[in-house]
């Protein structure tokens, strides 16, 4: 991916989902996030949120799809209300969780 598409696909995602309820919030991507994981999550979810203008059936398919594919990828967008941050960021998968938790238990 040129960085030009990924920058036009941060510009179109700012434009479309930064406004009112999230009017303040940026955007912040991990560095552990390939960019193209990252193009990939903002545009599902700018396409998500326009399903939500029409149909209910149509929008809960959209969200489906794109919930699948980002697990397939092991991304996540996370917002943080505090900081008002919208945080795009690998999803800990279950062998990360037990880890984490074995870490946290015996240390």
């Amino acid at each position: 991916m040129r960085v030009e598409d990924f920058e036009k696909i941060i510009e179109m995602w700012r434009g479309h989902i930064l406004v009112e309820a999230l009017e303040g919030y940026d955007i912040e991507i991990q560095d552990d996030v390939p960019d193209h994981f990252a193009a990939i999550a903002l545009y599902l979810d700018s396409l998500t949120v326009r399903a939500a203008g029409d149909t209910q059936e149509f929008y809960e398919g959209y969200k489906k799809a794109a919930t699948d594919i980002l697990n397939l990828i092991g991304v996540e967008i996370f917002e943080d209300t505090e900081t008002k941050l919208i945080l795009i960021r690998r999803k800990a998968i279950e062998e990360d969780k037990q880890e984490i938790l074995k870490k946290y238990i015996w240390e």
